[in-house]
């Protein structure tokens, strides 16, 4: 059974934005949370696409009850490997629920375009993939000159759902082993200001 990207999307639409509206009218009432909204990105994204692995991201987050965040962002991936490299801007979609003070689950999903260059045959191969997200991680308050900021480390686990077009040699790398078919080997670091 095919997936259909955009029939997946109207659907988490259709459940979770009545939610989000509701459960912003209930925190609202109950005036529990200090600021709503906060936008991160993170520092090692240069470092990454030095070492080849460039993915780039900014998320909008919107606090609606003191334990639930929704979130919104642009990405960008520039993965190179032996035989090619993606060339994959991204929107992303996610949702952050607290735990325990600021230990947090958080899931993204990220809906891409890919025009995957294939250095073998000199050629782009165009196609609609979707990628998820499961993170664990913490945030630490601080404040510098009376600014709300905070930094978030966070460890993933993502893989990729669905890849309409990708060549051979890409389908070939990511059989060989579980770590080129699942991301997990290192946490991420987010900063960001509150407002």
């Amino acid at each position: 059974m095919k997936i259909s990207a955009i029939g997946l999307i109207g659907l988490c639409a259709t459940i979770v934005f009545p939610a989000v509206a509701f459960s912003a009218t209930v925190a609202k009432a109950s005036g529990g949370i200090s600021y709503q909204h906060s936008i991160d990105t993170s520092p090692l994204s240069p470092l990454l696409q030095i070492a080849g692995a460039g993915i780039w991201r900014i998320h909008y987050n919107y606090h609606f009850t003191p334990v639930d965040e929704a979130i919104i962002g642009l990405g960008y991936m520039n993965i190179h490997f032996d035989f090619g490299h993606t060339n994959s801007p991204a929107l992303i979609l996610g949702y952050r629920r607290y735990l325990w003070k600021n230990l947090h689950i958080e899931y993204q999903i990220w809906p891409c375009y890919d025009e995957f260059y294939e250095k073998n045959e000199q050629k782009y191969y165009k196609s609609f993939d979707l990628w998820n997200e499961f993170r664990l991680g913490y945030k630490f308050n601080f404040e510098v000159k009376n600014i709300p900021l905070y930094i978030s480390f966070q460890w993933p686990f993502g893989f990729g759902l669905y890849a309409s077009n990708k060549p051979a040699s890409f389908k070939e790398h990511e059989n060989e082993k579980f770590e080129n078919r699942y991301f997990y080997q290192f946490p991420l670091l987010f900063i960001g200001i509150k407002f």
